[in-house]
């Protein structure tokens, strides 16, 4: 609590003394997919310039945020009375000196006398890439715009569509925090400078629900992450699918690199919704007008049902300890490209000059399909592979190049 420990008792007696209705619940609330897209679209668009952290487009998007949880009528959980709780960014990331940014935080008092003093997280970044630069993957176009609809556009749009139905019903008996964190592509800033400062008690947080790149629905595929980081998470989802148009699956890793990663390091449960990664990930060609809207009401749908038994069952997920997987720094230098490749395996969009991928013949369209004796059949499988080995080790990887599968060998490399 730190810096907020004056602050965070006042917003406690705010809840306390707050009487909400019990009304229809939010979960079979269902807002129209036009209003989601809407958010989307404006929060993508060219006016908000990618919303890179510390820049004004970044604070046009915190602006907005502000605006719709003020209408709804949450209470604002930011400084001094406000919904902006402002950070300043490393002075390394940018030119000249430290630039300044914030998290934007909602609260929603809950309605039971007993449980409103635990509260539920939900969270989705708001902040993209801005024009480019390092953690972008289109090397030809890093002065482009990038807009960042999927990324994080779309989770941002369901967690303000969560609030307001909530809001509107007054259905949860737990207290529920919305918030939407800045500074994420920078290295999960703003989630770390909440778990220092947060607007609720960590103690009294029972989950942290995150929601990160929901906005392209294929297959009717949902990825959740963190379903055993706590008790009985896995029975909650599965009950939530019920009826819906989606195949779930299921994943008791919560180390995923997003937000909710934050909050599980702090003891917390947390949940992780994703639709997946696709090839215009980190790309300018991230625009509204590839997001699955109605994908998005099913998301919006999904999430509100879990935040409905959540916030109302009396015995809250408990946290589970979870080992964590080695996370070594290592650079291999290829820019994937995401689109369904023929078989299982990764296809290779580019290759980076230089980088230990080049050095070891790997070329644009080859198929990574095992690294370092690890079968890849996925991007998140590659990425495993990868995280989990050092610089300066020698690694075996096999790959498809006209119908042919042949083994290089690469030495791995320090990021740089």
């Amino acid at each position: 609590m730190h810096l907020l420990r004056s602050r965070v008792p006042a917003v406690l007696l705010t809840i306390l003394l707050l009487a909400v209705a019990p009304a229809a619940p939010a979960s079979s609330v269902r807002p129209p997919a036009e209003w989601i897209l809407d958010q989307v679209r404006l929060l993508s668009s060219p006016e908000m310039d990618g919303r890179g952290s510390g820049t004004p487009g970044n604070d046009q998007a915190a602006a907005h945020i502000s605006r719709v949880f003020g209408e709804a009528g949450l209470v604002p959980g930011g400084d001094g009375g406000s919904f902006m709780q402002v950070f300043s960014l490393p002075a390394d990331t940018r030119s000249g000196p430290p630039a300044q940014t914030a998290n934007v935080i909602g609260v929603l008092p809950g309605r039971d006398v007993r449980l409103r003093r635990e509260a539920i997280v939900v969270g989705a970044h708001y902040d993209h890439l801005g024009r480019g630069g390092r953690p972008g993957l289109s090397l030809d176009r890093a002065a482009a715009v990038h807009h960042g609809a999927d990324d994080n556009a779309s989770g941002t749009a369901v967690m303000l569509a969560l609030a307001r139905a909530f809001a509107a019903t007054g259905e949860s008996a737990r207290t529920l925090v919305f918030v939407a964190f800045s500074g994420e592509e920078m290295g999960l800033l703003g989630s770390k400078h909440y778990r220092k400062n947060p607007a609720w008690p960590l103690e009294q947080t029972v989950l942290m629900l995150n929601l990160d790149m929901v906005g392209r629905l294929r297959h009717q595929r949902l990825f959740v992450g963190g379903v055993d980081s706590g008790t009985d998470l896995r029975a909650v989802l599965t009950e939530a699918a019920r009826g819906l148009p989606l195949s779930l699956t299921l994943r008791g890793d919560p180390w995923a690199p997003s937000d909710h990663s934050t909050f599980y390091r702090a003891g917390r449960p947390v949940l992780f919704l994703f639709t997946g990664i696709h090839e215009d990930y980190h790309r300018p060609t991230d625009t509204w007008d590839k997001i699955n809207a109605p994908g998005l009401a099913t998301v919006f749908t999904l999430a509100a049902r879990v935040l409905s038994a959540l916030a109302t069952t009396e015995s809250p997920p408990q946290y589970v300890k979870l080992e964590a997987p080695p996370d070594h720094r290592v650079f291999f230098g290829i820019v994937p490209e995401f689109a369904d490749a023929p078989r299982s395996g990764v296809r290779v969009g580019n290759v980076r000059p230089g980088s230990p991928a080049d050095t070891s013949g790997v070329r644009t369209g080859d198929l990574i399909v095992r690294f370092a004796g690890v079968e890849v059949k996925t991007f998140e499988d590659l990425a495993l592979a990868i995280r989990s080995r050092r610089a300066g080790e020698r690694i075996d990887l096999h790959i498809v190049r006209d119908g042919r599968e042949r083994r290089v060998e690469a030495i791995l490399a320090e990021p740089h």
